[in-house]
């Protein structure tokens, strides 16, 4: 028989030895195993947050394409990022392990041929370069945003052909990046911040298209891009239209828009109706969570996340492009309440972001891309 002493002694050591354990374990001493257990949890909370989008899509928004290019195939939509080369080199060194986009955006203006074939500052002081995004990453393909306002008679100048020059020089450069390019000409063409009087962006969207076909231009993807707001002076965005042999998709831009749930707002509406009038395939051209991304909290995922891209699948939006940008680092009118929305703020919600567009659904970069877009080199 065992006298008492010995047990409580021996109990004694072996409720120390129990508590040493699970101190080194919380204290660090064993870390593989929490750190796996954080980031299976973080994984789980990912796919939930994901699980919140509704991927229905309405029949009514899957049509047949009348004049078109570069559309992805059934079931796909094209990922596109920008759209500055500072925060596109920032992305891509945050999320190194991650697959890159199937295509990247980036913006010149009509006046002078600048920010295409080599870097130029802009006044928001980032850079703009085409050709960084043709070196930098093959296989991808280009979402290039051409600025022509109403304002200071520049949409009437380039109607009248006085930038043919820029336009000659950027279809050379077009032609030499062989690779599938939507080229969005006057983006946000019905916005009160560019003024563009209807017959002027007409006369203007037409003569650069007719001078782009007369230099050769094939891989040129013609974007008729609206805000999707309440529209200049009030006019119908059909008298902006150039017209179906003009156009290849119609674009529309989404900031504010997602925060009030899945519906946009009757401006967006008409023109996902008047895109499917037209027969044509639509695109996210724009698009951020402008109140922000913090790295505090993950409310953002609920409050745009979630319907921006539920409102994908359910329209059949065959592109979305995502500007991943600090906007209080911008000094453009009109936005100077915008905040910072990188997804690299916050690790849930990007992770949650890279959960979702890592899907087949969306086409990233890849030696069949380009094939999937219908373009052969």
């Amino acid at each position: 028989m065992i006298p008492q002493e010995k047990v409580i002694h021996s109990a004694f050591f072996l409720l120390l030895s129990v508590i040493l354990v699970l101190v080194t374990v919380s204290c660090g001493g064993t870390k593989t195993l929490p750190e796996h257990q954080g980031e299976k949890a973080s994984n789980q909370i990912a796919k939930d947050m994901v699980g919140k989008i509704n991927t229905a899509v309405d029949p009514e928004f899957v049509y047949a394409y009348g004049q078109s290019r570069f559309v992805p195939p059934e079931g796909k939509t094209l990922l596109i990022m920008g759209q500055t080369v500072e925060q596109i080199t920032e992305y891509q060194k945050a999320f190194r392990s991650e697959p890159l986009p199937g295509g990247w955006s980036a913006y010149w203006g009509i006046p002078e041929f600048t920010g295409v074939a080599k870097a130029h500052e802009i006044q928001t002081g980032n850079t703009q370069n085409h050709q960084m995004l043709v070196r930098k990453f093959p296989n991808t393909a280009i979402q290039s945003a051409l600025w022509m306002v109403g304002k200071w008679g520049i949409a009437e100048k380039a109607g009248k052909g006085e930038y043919d020059d820029v336009i000659i020089k950027y279809s050379a450069w077009a032609k030499a990046a062989n690779r599938p390019v939507y080229l969005r000409i006057g983006y946000e063409f019905d916005g009160a911040h560019n003024a563009l009087e209807p017959e002027e962006y007409v006369k203007a969207y037409r003569h650069i298209v007719d001078l782009m076909r007369a230099e050769g231009v094939e891989n040129v993807a013609l974007v008729w891009h609206s805000y999707a707001a309440p529209t200049y002076k009030g006019y119908p965005i059909a008298d902006w239209y150039p017209g179906d042999d003009y156009v290849d998709w119609v674009g529309i831009s989404v900031f504010g828009h997602a925060y009030n749930g899945t519906d946009f707002g009757p401006d967006c509406n008409r023109v996902l109706d008047f895109a499917k009038t037209h027969k044509k395939p639509v695109m996210i051209a724009e698009a951020s969570p402008i109140n922000g991304i913090t790295e505090e909290s993950t409310a953002v995922w609920d409050q745009w996340f979630v319907n921006f891209f539920s409102f994908a699948y359910n329209k059949n939006i065959k592109a979305i492009s995502f500007i991943n940008e600090d906007w209080t680092q911008l000094n453009i009118e009109g936005i100077s309440t915008w905040q910072d929305s990188r997804l690299q703020n916050n690790p849930q919600v990007a992770k949650a972001w890279f959960e979702e567009t890592g899907k087949d659904r969306y086409l990233k970069q890849s030696e069949r891309l380009f094939e999937q877009l219908g373009y052969m080199k």
